[in-house]
This record gives C-alpha cells, sequence and structure tokens, in this order.
C-alpha cells in the first residue's frame, strides 16, 4: 500500500552532484516521514543517481558563478515551479542555490525556507570583494530564512548577527558512515600494492578538486623539499579541476613524477585512506571538508592549513598539525615530525579516530531529524 503524501519538500542546489554527494541520506529520512522531495539543479552526470533515490528532479539553468545571466532565467523556473508544487519547505544548499532558491520561497509563498551554508563566502582572512559582494547578499536574504543552519563554529557565531525570521542552527557537517573506514590492515596492503607503492613508504593523501582554493600548490612544494631527505615519500592527489594540467607540468618540471601521483576522480576513498599514512588539505577556504572527517573516521593524523572549518577538525599538535597558507617551511615540518615519530603519529590516530563520533553520520541524523520536525510539524 503506497504511504500517503504529507507534503512536498524541495531541495535546491548549483549541482546534482553536490546533492549525490551530502544530502541523499537526509532525503530519505524525509521520504520515510512521507514527504514527496523534489530536487531541483543543474544537469550533470549524477543526476540519474539522485533520480534513482524516488526523486523527482527538475533541471534549472543554475551556474555557480553570481555574475552569469542564466541565473535570472534560473530564478524564473524555480518560481514558476514553486508556485505549482506548493511546498511546505525548501531547503536550500550552495551559495546561489541559496540566493535564488530564498527569493523564489518568498515569492512564492513557500512554507519554510531553510539554507545551509556550507561555508560562507566572507570569512576571517577572505579578499576584500567577498566581503563587499556576499556578506550584504546574505545580510539581506537572512529576512527571508527562516532557519539558517551553518556547519562550522566560525560561521555561526558570524550569523548570529543576522536577522532570520526564525532561527541560527549548528550543525557539524553532513556526517560519515564510520564503518565505511574501518578496514582491516589487509586492505592497506592490496591498495599499496594496487597503486606501485612499497609497504614501506610514506604515504600523504589530499582528496580534494584540483583548483586554486584548494591550493595543492603548496603541497606539492613541500613535498619536493620532502623528497630530497625522504626518497620513500608518496603523495597521492585525488580529484579533478581545472589546475589539473598546471599541476601535473609541475611535477613534472619539478622531477616529483616518482613521488606525485595523480589518481583522477575515485569513487575508493576509504581504501586510499586506509593505505595513507597521513591526510592532508592545504585549503585557502573551507566550509567543513568532508574528506577530513572522512580522514577523521579512517584514523588518520592531519596536516591542515590555518582556515574555518580546517580548524573545527584539528587541533595543533593534538590530533595533527596546522599550518598557515602558503607556509612551505611549517608544511614540510609538519610532514617530517609525522614521518620521525611514530610514537606521535599514533596517538594522532587514536585522537582523529575518538573525534570522528561528533560527526558521525546518524549523529547528524539525529540533528537533523530534530530540525525538520521542529520545521514540519
Amino acid at each position: 500500500m503506497k504511504m500517503q503524501v504529507r507534503g512536498k519538500v524541495a531541495f535546491v542546489a548549483t549541482v546534482y552532484r553536490h546533492i549525490e554527494a551530502f544530502h541523499i541520506p537526509f532525503i530519505k529520512m524525509l521520504q520515510q516521514e512521507g514527504y514527496e522531495v523534489h530536487v531541483y539543479a543543474h544537469v550533470d552526470n549524477s543526476k540519474s543517481n539522485v533520480a534513482s533515490n524516488g526523486v523527482i528532479c527538475h533541471d534549472i539553468s543554475i551556474e555557480r558563478s553570481p555574475y552569469n545571466l542564466n541565473n535570472i532565467k534560473a530564478y524564473y523556473q524555480l518560481l514558476k515551479s514553486f508556485r505549482e508544487e506548493k511546498f511546505v519547505m525548501a531547503h536550500m544548499h550552495t551559495p546561489m542555490g541559496g540566493v535564488l532558491g530564498r527569493l523564489a520561497a518568498k515569492k512564492a509563498k513557500v512554507g519554510h525556507a531553510v539554507y545551509t551554508a556550507h561555508g560562507f563566502h566572507f570569512f576571517k582572512g577572505a579578499p576584500l570583494v567577498n566581503w563587499l559582494v556576499y556578506y550584504p547578499m546574505e545580510k539581506f536574504l537572512a529576512r527571508y530564512t527562516d532557519f539558517l543552519v551553518t556547519i562550522n563554529k566560525e560561521d555561526f557565531k558570524r550569523a548570529q548577527s543576522f536577522k532570520v525570521r526564525k532561527k541560527v542552527e549548528y550543525v557539524p557537517g553532513v556526517g560519515v558512515e564510520a564503518s565505511n573506514f574501518n578496514l582491516q590492515a589487509c586492505i592497506r596492503e592490496r591498495k599499496r600494492a594496487e597503486l606501485g607503492i612499497n609497504q614501506d613508504d610514506f604515504v600523504i593523501l589530499c582528496v580534494a578538486e584540483l583548483n586554486e582554493n584548494k591550493n595543492q600548490v603548496q603541497l606539492i612544494n613541500a613535498v619536493k623539499e620532502l623528497s630530497n631527505k625522504y626518497k620513500n615519500i608518496k603523495c597521492l592527489l585525488v580529484g579533478i579541476g581545472e589546475k589539473q594540467e598546471d599541476y601535473k607540468e609541475m611535477v613534472v618540471s619539478l622531477k616529483l613524477h616518482n613521488h606525485i601521483l595523480f589518481l583522477g576522480f575515485r569513487e575508493d576513498i576509504p581504501e586510499l585512506m586506509s593505505a595513507a599514512d597521513t591526510v592532508t588539505l592545504l585549503s585557502k577556504r573551507e566550509g567543513l571538508p568532508k574528506a577530513l572527517l572522512e580522514a577523521l573516521a579512517a584514523s588518520k593524523p592531519l596536516v591542515v592549513t590555518d582556515v574555518r572549518g580546517n580548524r573545527d577538525l584539528v587541533q595543533d599538535g593534538f590530533n595533527g598539525y596546522v599550518v598557515n597558507v602558503s607556509d612551505i617551511e611549517g608544511t614540510v615540518m609538519a610532514f617530517e615530525n609525522l614521518i620521525t615519530n611514530s610514537q606521535t603519529k599514533k596517538i594522532f590516530e587514536s585522537r582523529s579516530r575518538e573525534m570522528s563520533k561528533e560527526y558521525e553520520l546518524e549523529m547528524i541524523k539525529r540533528y537533523m531529524g530534530s530540525l525538520y520536525d521542529k520545521i514540519l510539524n
């Protein structure tokens, strides 16, 4: 017997890939409560996977850049559909999803407008243009937001000054299925053999889009310094992006092709985490990076830059090291401490695993379940 629909809920994001990567567990939670879920996004390769979860998909012309005129069309597409579907709640994600979705939800009189900020573009140390463009935009849109969800402590604190309709909430991330990362030692050995990595190599793993913000150039330069002293150093770069060819050329010019491997897009992240000795993320800006959440669950010591989001997950000298953006020497020193001090590395591993419990998927589902219950009931 088919469950009676209690109401319709919309999710809005720039691309379906974002929904697939972060929000399927919460969509299923709403479906189990009897809600029909619709997703609005720019079409990409993840659409079919999102749709396979019983979601009704709507392709819109939304673009990541706020200056792209296609976003005007996307706004009217959202407005028309929101009026037709009469949603009891719209949950917006990604910066432009948040802008267009909230404006359309206000105009269409959607029951409740929720926005999750996966890292405000304005933050301590952000370029002035970010503050001039994104800060006033977010402050203005707060009046059209019933609940503003922040995922790191810096954003939560800053959002307290925004005049949202009801409340600013803090939910620490999108959750990690911890059981996926508790792998046996034989998996580590097998994955290393598959990648052509020796069992006694020291392996650094970075899982991130290859772009300016993720700042792999700092990591490549650090590996160059380390390779002069440690011949068994290996660095795995997982991801694709606009800087991919530039970074490959850089690796060749620095004669690092035996030390740095470009693995592209991968679906075996738990196995790669198992094969690594440490996980790093040297970004210039973060929200609350899922790669680091997964690294905590995999019991890995971390080397990260001193930016929002990273600071929530890594305590310097406790479960890893925090270095400044562009500080090559400090980055080298951090990795060297892990290479030369196995006892410190072991202690960091244990502490990372303990810290990960706060971010496990079941915990985050309880947070979101409570929020949705508050909104919809």
